[in-house]
């Protein structure tokens, strides 16, 4: 017999609005390397993505069963989206004209009947029943009609479906493959004869099916139909030649460390190449280690503690490609939204170019969550977060991912973000119950004694002390002697300045005393200076008194990208110290000031040589420095607590980065000799702190509650079984073993107030969250948080109140309280904030700011808040922001970082009240979508009229677009009339080249 098989994989379609699947194209290159290893003389075609046009397909499928002959078997495969119409997606179907664009099962049903083969065999492993996110398309307002797929089978027409009419054709998140393909793939390669007969081995990829699906959590029964006399035999499947060369990266193994060995596993040419240009001597030791002793190409997860500069980061880098390459996808989680965007730029200047498509997702409006969700993407990078509220709103982005990094792990210890960072490794803990197991990579450059952390993980430590680029850490007194760690581990002493280098310069010594003389003894040794300082206002004096010091020139490429509109009281001090060579970084800064003092900093030429900035710079934003000095040992504006050792090692590490130094320096400052040996022992001897969870018992109901938002229902008596899931209770319940009963009681109270608030609902033993209760669960609020919002949400009357009242609403949480509002408290000049809140809310605002547990200096706070965020949106200028809240300047003085942590803490809270409100009134549709305008208003501080101009690209300033609205433009027709003087009078010059490129390099528009 001669056999003749097409193999039909799509993936990626041209409409956007089409989700990508993962799994379809490896299941066709798979199907397709398997029966050409083993079936002798196989004529195949194998049509993938862009080449599976409905087009292509239709002549491969309709012209093979046209002209085939009475001694022919045929195979067909088809693996991709099936339409709610009864057809197959292609790779240029669109969802508004699927009749059109769709491949009609009745015209393949037809020609199947009227072909002369012998046999033929279809496998279709895609469904019609219209649930994501399996392989059907998601079409709004149609109706899904199901298409008899009994019509293809009968005498000599077998058909193999992914599942009933009525169910859905999964993936499976381990192999990638759809699960009918990957049953047909273990049944048609495990059998113990030299031969593979059907129907006999049909009811085998049943039940393989089945038993995935179950083991998923799903349903997912395939469909065998139709019958062949005399049955139809094949040889066993085998993975030989062809198979190798379709999935190359799946015998990654050891390698030297060279990065040419890498194409050889798949890896695409631009990034090798990359790869060399970057570490021109190939893999580094720690990263050897990770992939010929770890297996972090083969899959395996890893926690890595190394030194900043040790190149951990690259390990990372490693595995997400492998998963790429793969098909999968790779996400990276980090702590701030500034890293983010920096690796956002980074990875999509480095992959770019070799396809990959690399997306971020902050919680800004300019976010890429709809490439999230349709799988459009190969690279994502997330704050914490983020992640996690797409991870709980949309359990389908879990299964796509081949990759998760979770960067600065030792997150988990902070006591207000440890909670993210711990349910999330609690949900991907969980998700392997589910068969859902993408490889986990854990990255810290400080952690202490694990404490069980990597048991509780399941995974193993690769753990260095090397660093690339050695580091010197110690203590200088105001004596100038320096006490220190060398490189090779001994304690030294030197004098780092003379005694008579450090004069008193004002009534008390103070840190301006020996930072100074220190500076300018480093910037003349050609060196780049990081301060941390523990103030935003610390950080911008120091740069400002060393900008007339240290006798050097402007910073001149700096100071050209600076902006010119909208500018903050910390922007004319950032100038002048720009023009004596140094800078300050800190939220006072608007963003695009910050960048420019990042990139010129990281410029070896930039002329920035000291930058002072608050310690938040140490949490992974690329600055490297030759010396990085710490004038505190403790944080202000928080709660006055010292830093720990983590995060001193943390801001130390940033000296001495690979590429820039020899050798690195920290020096922390200390006032006396005593003072110098105990900061010594403390800080450069000592160990990070041990990792513990951030879980308490004070704290056990939000955990109860955020673990109850990630399962869709559990017995009451297994609620204390989410908790062991968790790093802190996995941690007490093995420290107490009586642990799991003592918390029972607890926890039946607990529930006992979420079935009386209408958070969740008993069916039996089973407990399970209400939509209220999956709202107030998956949000950013404690338990008692969310309560308080719920009885505030539930109390509004939505026809008689003004979207924009919830601004002010959402001040009286305990979380909005946590942010730190500067107020004057000598008189009472700051009371006039509650006449400001009636005066632009009214007086039910102003009565709800004064309730749970307001005192007057609190009312205050949260009216200064409210009227605050009013103006922001409203486009007042921030300049007449600070000059307007500003009480006095000494005390309570309000800046431009001030207001943004006001309306970025307010955003992300509001976000909470949305899906709350969601919940309580789904059928008001019309209010929710105003509070999305004002999520948007708050990112961009502008009108609602206006903000046609923040989706304009390239990206225009809160400046320019205040410019903008000041002429009277504030749509994009009125912006594309403006005339060439006005817009580029409004925008500068740079942004003007950009969006009229053609008018401004003099070609007439």
């Amino acid at each position: 017999m001669a056999v003749k098989a097409i193999f039909v994989g799509i993936n990626k379609q041209l409409d956007p609005n089409i989700d990508e699947l993962t799994g379809a194209v490896r299941d066709a290159k798979a199907l397709n390397a398997l029966f050409m290893d083993s079936v002798p003389d196989l004529s195949a075609q194998l049509l993938i993505d862009e080449h599976a046009t409905k087009e292509a397909v239709s002549k491969a499928i309709f012209g093979t069963l046209t002209s085939a002959t009475a001694d022919d078997v045929l195979v067909i495969s088809f693996a991709g989206h099936g339409s709610p119409d009864g057809g197959l997606a292609l790779y240029d179907t669109t969802t508004a004209d699927l009749p059109g664009s769709t491949l009609s099962m009745a015209d393949l049903a037809d020609a199947f009947k009227a072909t002369q083969a012998r046999v033929v065999l279809c496998i279709l492993d895609c469904c019609f029943s219209g649930h994501a996110p399996g392989r059907v398309l998601q079409v709004a307002a149609q109706p899904r009609s199901v298409f008899a797929v009994e019509r293809i089978a009968g005498e000599g027409r077998i058909l193999l479906s992914a599942c009933t009419a009525r169910e859905v054709a999964w993936e499976q998140p381990g192999t990638g493959h759809g699960l009918l393909t990957f049953a047909v793939i273990q049944a048609m390669t495990g059998v113990n004869d030299d031969h593979v007969s059907f129907p006999a081995v049909a009811d085998q990829i049943i039940q393989i099916a089945r038993v995935e699906a179950q083991r998923l959590g799903v349903s997912q029964t395939p469909v065998f139909l139709g019958a062949v006399q005399g049955g139809l035999v094949f040889p066993r499947l085998k993975r030989g030649d062809n198979y190798q060369a379709a999935f190359p990266w799946t015998a990654v193994e050891r390698i030297t460390g060279q990065f040419d060995e890498l194409l050889a596993h798949g890896f695409p040419n631009a990034v090798v190449d990359q790869w060399k240009a970057r570490f021109q001597g190939g893999l580094n030791p720690l990263q050897l280690r990770a992939v010929n002793e770890f297996g972090v190409l083969a899959g395996k997860s890893l926690l890595t503690v190394a030194p900043t500069s040790s190149g951990k980061t690259m390990v990372g880098e490693l595995a997400a490609v492998q998963s790429v390459v793969a098909g999968k996808k790779a996400a990276f989680l980090l702590p701030y939204r500034a890293i983010v965007n920096e690796k956002l730029e980074e990875f999509s200047e480095r992959y770019g170019a070799a396809g990959m498509r690399v997306i971020r997702c902050t919680g800004d409006a300019t976010d890429s969550v709809g490439d999230v969700l349709g799988g459009r993407y190969d690279l994502g990078f997330f704050t914490y977060e983020t992640f996690l509220n797409l991870a709980l709103g949309a359990p389908h982005v879990l299964s796509r991912l081949g990759l998760v990094v979770v960067d600065e792990g030792q997150f988990i210890t902070d006591p207000r973000r440890g909670i993210i960072v711990e349910l999330i490794l609690a949900l991907l803990l969980r998700a392997r119950t589910r068969g859902i197991e993408p490889q986990l990579i854990v990255l810290s450059a400080v952690l202490g004694r694990l404490n069980g952390f990597e048991n509780w993980l399941d995974m193993p430590v690769l753990l260095s002390q090397d660093r690339p680029v050695p580091l010197i850490e110690g203590v200088m007194d105001r004596s100038g002697t320096f006490q220190f760690r060398d490189v090779d581990g001994s304690t030294k002493v030197e004098a780092l300045l003379a005694r008579h280098e450090i004069r008193q310069r004002k009534a008390k010594p103070e840190t301006q005393d020996m930072l100074v003389p220190l500076v300018q003894k480093l910037v003349a040794n050609g060196e780049k200076v990081i301060i941390f300082r523990n103030q935003r206002g610390s950080a911008q004096g120091c740069a400002r008194y060393l900008a007339a010091e240290i006798g050097k020139g402007p910073a001149t490429s700096a100071l050209e990208a600076l902006p010119d509109q909208d500018l903050t009281a910390a922007s004319q001090d950032l100038r002048t110290c720009l023009e004596g060579g140094t800078a300050f970084h800190s939220t006072n800064l608007l963003r695009a000031e910050r960048e420019a003092v990042e990139r010129g900093f990281r410029d070896l030429n930039g002329g920035i040589h000291v930058l002072a900035s608050t310690t938040t710079l140490a949490a992974g934003i690329n600055t490297p420095a030759s010396t990085v000095i710490l004038a505190e040992q403790e944080f202000l504006g928080e709660d006055g607590r010292p830093f720990t050792i983590a995060e001193y090692k943390n801001m130390a590490g940033r000296a001495g980065r690979l590429g820039f130094n020899e050798t690195g320096k920290a020096i922390l400052l200390a006032d006396t000799s005593m003072e110098r040996a105990r900061l010594f022992q403390r800080y450069v001897m000592g160990a990070p702190e041990d990792v513990r969870s951030s879980f308490s018992d004070a704290a056990m109901a939000t955990w109860v509650l955020r673990l109850l938002s990630q399962v869709r229902a559990v017995r009451e008596d297994e609620i204390p079984g989410l908790l062991v899931n968790t790093f802190g209770g996995y941690a007490a319940s093995r420290a107490h073993p009586g642990w799991v009963p003592a918390i029972s009681q607890r926890i039946a109270e607990f529930v006992a107030r979420l079935l009386q608030a209408g958070l969740a609902e008993k069916e039996g033993d089973v407990v399970h969250l209400t939509m209220l209760g999956q709202a107030v669960g998956a949000s950013s609020l404690s338990f008692e948080s969310g309560l308080r919002m719920v009885e505030l949400m539930r109390g509004l009357d939505l026809a008689a109140t003004p979207p924009i009242n919830v601004l002010g609403l959402v001040q009286v949480l305990a979380e909005m309280s946590d942010i730190y509002t500067p107020i004057y408290t000598r008189n009472r000049s700051e009371a006039a904030r509650v006449s400001d809140v009636i005066q632009k809310y009214g007086d039910g605002v102003s009565r709800t700011l004064q309730r749970y547990g307001a005192d007057e200096h609190e009312l205050w706070r949260r009216s200064k808040r409210a009227s605050i965020l009013f103006d922001w949106v409203e486009g007042v200028p921030v300049d007449v922001l600070e000059r307007t809240y500003t009480a006095n300047p000494y005390q309570g003085a309000i800046r431009y970082g001030d207001i943004m942590s006001i309306a970025e803490g307010t955003r992300f809270h509001l976000r909470s009240a949305h899906r709350i409100l969601a919940a309580l009134f789904p059928d008001q549709p019309d209010f929710l979508t105003a509070l999305d305008v004002l999520l948007t208003r708050l990112e961009f501080g502008l009108p609602e009229a206006a903000l046609p101009l923040a989706g304009i690209r390239p990206r225009l300033s809160r400046g320019q677009c205040l410019a903008l609205i000041q002429i009277g433009v504030v749509t994009l027709d009125q912006l594309s009339a403006l005339d060439d003087a006005r817009l580029q009078a409004c925008v500068g010059a740079a942004m003007f080249r950009l969006m009229r490129p053609k008018t401004a390099s003099g070609t007439p528009s």
